[in-house]
């Protein structure tokens, strides 16, 4: 029984780490003169000089980027939408404790700005 409880808590948690990314504050929200494929073609290809499995995709007037990096345990997500002339740009992530924080992510998102 204490089995069957401990498979049951593990698969609740994994469900929230991943749902729960939009349920925090965005660690970046802002607003870019580019188009959506644009900045997703200008962030993709810095984050994955920062973990090579990070991709990102574009379609019409949406776009996003992701990046999960198991040796550090960051997942970062970035979602894109056009807005006006631009694009509204806003960034979540999960990190480990503070000590072992990654500022590279934030940083490569707004240099695209």
């Amino acid at each position: 029984m204490k089995h069957v409880l401990a498979i049951a808590a593990c698969v609740a948690l994994a469900g929230c780490a991943t749902r729960g990314m939009t349920d925090t504050l965005p660690k970046l929200s802002s607003h870019t003169s580019k188009s959506v494929q644009a900045y997703v073609q200008c962030v993709e290809p810095k984050w994955q000089a920062i973990t090579p499995n990070a991709k990102g995709n574009s379609k019409d007037d949406e776009g996003r980027i992701t990046a999960d990096d198991s040796k550090s345990s960051a997942h970062e997500r970035i979602d894109v939408k056009a807005s006006g002339a631009g694009a509204q740009v806003v960034m979540y992530e999960i990190q480990k404790g503070k000590g072992d924080y990654d500022g590279r992510y934030r940083e490569e998102a707004i240099s695209c700005l």
